[in-house]
């Protein structure tokens, strides 16, 4: 039986979640996203995720040497079990396709 993405409703991630808030890390090859609100590193779980676009051609593969095999972003809906907090975060190949994050993101 399948079911919608967060059961239909709209989504995006909150305030939270922006501007290098939400931080994670990998134990073996797994990777883990910590709690935004709580002290320390409170594991997020996944409650769900979704292919929010898929695309057979990657838009940046003539102007790179790396060459992805298709175009996509998955969006997942993360929830923290100590504070209660239920969010949302994408990952994708379709936006910043490297370079130093600080840069990227500082205000104009």
């Amino acid at each position: 039986m399948s079911t919608k993405f967060n059961r239909g409703k709209a989504y995006h991630g909150s305030s939270a979640v922006t501007e290098g808030k939400l931080q994670g890390a990998t134990d073996t090859d797994y990777f883990y996203f910590f709690c935004p609100v709580c002290e320390g590193k409170q594991i997020m779980r996944p409650l769900d995720y979704e292919v929010r676009q898929e695309q057979p051609d990657n838009p940046y593969n003539d102007q790179l040497k790396s060459k992805a095999v298709k175009g996509f972003t998955l969006a997942f809906k993360l929830h923290c079990e100590k504070c209660n907090l239920t969010d949302f975060v994408k990952v994708s190949n379709l936006g910043w396709q490297g370079g130093d994050f600080e840069a990227r993101v500082k205000p104009a």
